[in-house]
């Protein structure tokens, strides 16, 4: 069985198997194709930014982070963790040492900040590390149950 899977950020339709492996890319952008939030947070750089952002058919939540940043790296498995337990929210990286303009655009002046975006616009701004179910609590209203 499989699905097609328009892509968020060059819009080329894309059919995925459902026994494929790994996490789903564009055939055509190689950029990541949001199916399902089964595999963790997807990465994301100034390049494909605002693309993904403008086309997700569900609201994202990326995390502004860099690899020198303690709190930053306590939140990874937080993330991850949340990026499994629910469906309604992608859940997305953003390296802001690789890629400094749109932090700069957003102005992110202290990491870890999470930003929640729908339909392209921010919704919701979270700064600093948290325990899973603060993080939950301060989504709650985004978050659909299944």
């Amino acid at each position: 069985m499989s699905v097609i899977v328009k892509c968020p950020a060059c819009g080329t339709k894309n059919r995925i198997e459902d026994d494929a492996e790994g996490a789903p890319v564009c055939g055509k952008c190689k950029s990541p194709l949001l199916l399902h939030q089964t595999v963790g947070p997807i990465n994301l750089s100034d390049a494909d930014f605002d693309s993904v952002i403008a086309n997700s058919p569900k609201p994202v939540l990326v995390d502004f982070w860099a690899a020198w940043c303690g709190p930053c790296r306590m939140m990874e498995p937080i993330l991850e963790n949340f990026a499994h337990s629910q469906s309604s929210i992608v859940v997305a990286k953003f390296d802001t040492e690789s890629n400094p303009l749109i932090p700069s655009k957003f102005q992110i002046f202290s990491i870890p900040t999470m930003i929640l975006f729908e339909r392209g616009k921010e919704v919701k701004r979270i700064t600093g590390a948290m325990p899973l179910e603060a993080l939950e609590h301060q989504l709650s209203p985004w978050i659909k149950v299944n």
